[in-house]
């Protein structure tokens, strides 16, 4: 054997290894080219970016109707953070995008995937925008009976033009992600955080008020999404947790993320280069114990940070499968909405329920008819058969996840609430019996006619049912028909 014949096998070798390099790389750092690859073995096309949404002066802040002026100043900024999964030429991809605000409007997620869809061929399906609920951001216009006097023209001016500028803001943080694709190693884990506390103090059936109750329900879990390079370098975490963004109160009126932005700001400082999207799961009727102090925003967020740590550094799920979204809107029934007589009376009603009946009587006198239900629209992505996101609006309280988590797989189903849209309290068939602040007189501050009809619960579960595919269905589920007036 001559040299040549010996050295041959070595020289095959090295060209292969040189060509897959140059081809790994030649993905990873073209868009186009990467875009038309759907997958090499373990992977998917991911791309992230963030942008900042933090106003540029003062603002009436959300949450908390007793603050009587704008916004006093910045203690953390705010950001809008997108993944962007697979996608070609074609089309068919998928976006997420988390905003450290107290919610969005539906008209806005529609008007973000309208644009998506001219450029980037998304529907519906494949477009959720998920907010972290925080009590110390900018008000985004859902919530504006919610305050203790009238505002004057010039702060809803100034409302007004942060939600167009934030409009285009998140087409922009979107657009940039799918630009910044390439292939990523995706997989998914569970853990735990033991902050959130039911709030909805009940004493003989009925809702008397709202503080810390120890053994109230609540999910603890803390889901959680991990995205590397090829070469296993973090390029980004989502994390979920069912809990109110409300450790800070109504006296502080400075810009901050709460607990959900300093567990973003402790993740990335742990991961520097990556970025740390966190989302709100069905946490409408708990708050963060301790609370009230700035130092527990940090103590929360560490608690998250913490478990993020312990996740990274434990067997994950790989996700291989790019996600599957369906979608579909559903009309949630008001169980009664007022006569014109019965506004009028209403009228005397103190804060926000008088403040509701009389916009009610204004729109009435314009020939505007007040609604007698509520658009609902529900969105899934499922990951092959390993994982099932659900994608719910409103502020969804705690039962729902739970009961989804029973009768769904277990381990495999992760919920998001406050997603696409916020437009009001989406109470249970246990808490509308019981009554209290989520069921009634919060509805008057998201301009809601009237509490909902208890088979909502129902309703909303079914519909998911619907959504999922049979892999995520371990047992038969009775069908409930739902009784609509």
């Amino acid at each position: 054997m001559n040299i040549m014949q010996k050295l041959l096998p070595t020289i095959c070798f090295n060209l292969l290894l040189i060509s897959s390099v140059f081809f790994s790389e030649s993905v990873i750092g073209q868009t186009n080219s990467a875009a038309k690859i759907k997958s090499l073995k373990g992977t998917m096309l991911v791309g992230v970016a963030e942008i900042n949404i933090t106003p540029d002066g003062p603002i009436l802040l959300a949450g908390y109707g007793e603050r009587k002026s704008e916004s006093e100043g910045v203690l953390q900024p705010l950001r809008a953070k997108a993944l962007a999964f697979g996608g070609d030429e074609k089309g068919g991809s998928y976006i997420l995008v988390t905003v450290d605000l107290i919610g969005i409007q539906y008209y806005m997620t529609k008007e973000v995937a309208k644009r998506l869809s001219k450029k980037i061929g998304i529907d519906p399906s494949r477009f959720v925008i998920c907010t972290a609920h925080t009590h110390s951001g900018p008000e985004i216009g859902n919530l504006l009976n919610h305050f203790s006097r009238q505002l004057p023209p010039e702060e809803i001016g100034r409302i007004d033009k942060y939600l167009e500028v934030l409009t285009n803001k998140l087409e922009q943080v979107s657009l940039e992600a799918m630009k910044n694709r390439k292939l990523a190693r995706v997989s998914w884990g569970q853990g735990k955080a033991g902050f959130a506390m039911n709030r909805r103090k009940v004493v003989d059936g009925k809702a008397v008020g709202m503080t810390g109750v120890p053994k109230g329900p609540v999910d603890h879990a803390l889901p959680m999404l991990r995205i590397s390079d090829l070469d296993g370098k973090l390029r980004a975490v989502m994390v979920s947790y069912a809990c109110h963004g409300t450790t800070l109160g109504g006296d502080v009126n400075k810009i901050h993320g709460d607990w959900i932005g300093e567990a973003q700001r402790l993740i990335e400082e742990n991961h520097p280069g990556a970025i740390a999207l966190v989302s709100l799961g069905c946490g409408a009727d708990a708050n963060p114990e301790p609370r009230l102090k700035m130092e527990y925003t940090t103590q929360h967020g560490k608690a998250v940070a913490d478990e993020v740590e312990a996740l990274l550094a434990s067997d994950l799920k790989p996700l291989t499968s790019l996600p599957i979204g369906r979608f579909k809107i559903i009309q949630l029934p008001f169980q009664h909405v007022p006569t014109v007589q019965e506004f009028v009376e209403q009228t005397s009603a103190k804060g926000s329920k008088g403040y509701f009946a009389k916009l009610a009587l204004d729109k009435i006198a314009r020939g505007i008819a007040i609604p007698t239900s509520l658009t609902y629209p529900i969105t899934t992505w499922t990951f092959g058969n390993d994982l099932a996101m659900v994608f719910l609006p409103g502020e969804v309280v705690v039962d729902y996840s739970l009961r989804l988590k029973k009768e769904l797989t277990p381990g495999r189903l992760w919920v998001n609430a406050y997603s696409n849209d916020v437009p009001c309290y989406i109470a249970s068939r246990r808490v509308i019996q019981e009554g209290g602040y989520e069921v009634d007189y919060s509805m008057y501050s998201y301009n809601q006619p009237s509490r909902f009809e208890e088979g909502i619960e129902d309703l909303i579960v079914s519909t998911v049912h619907g959504l999922l595919p049979t892999a995520f269905k371990p047992q038969a589920i009775k069908s409930t028909s739902v009784k609509i007036k």
